[in-house]
């Protein structure tokens, strides 16, 4: 029996459509946060870590009813109350 080994090709495996997601939400990210109402709010960069063996490499965020989306791996600039949202769930 082979034993498989993560590397960043194999962790990467977010559809187009996913990661153009994660794109938009990078690009608009206040007016998304104004959207859920938290306009101004204090931003740090963070890396969401990679789960080996999963095939899940974008995290979703909804706050308000807007869509955040987020690439594992990477270095993201997340406003707080995003970041307190994946601490109290388990994801960070």
């Amino acid at each position: 029996m082979a034993i498989r080994t993560n590397t960043t090709q194999t962790i990467e495996r977010a559809s187009s459509a996913l990661a153009g997601k994660c794109e938009a939400t990078e690009k608009n990210m206040d007016k998304l946060l104004a959207q859920a109402g938290c306009a101004g709010c204090r931003k740090e960069k963070v890396v969401l870590p990679l789960v080996p063996g999963s095939r899940d490499d974008v995290v979703f965020v909804g706050l308000n009813g807007v869509s955040f989306y987020f690439m594992r791996g990477r270095t993201v600039e997340m406003a707080a109350p995003l970041l307190e949202i994946l601490r109290n769930t388990g994801v960070m």
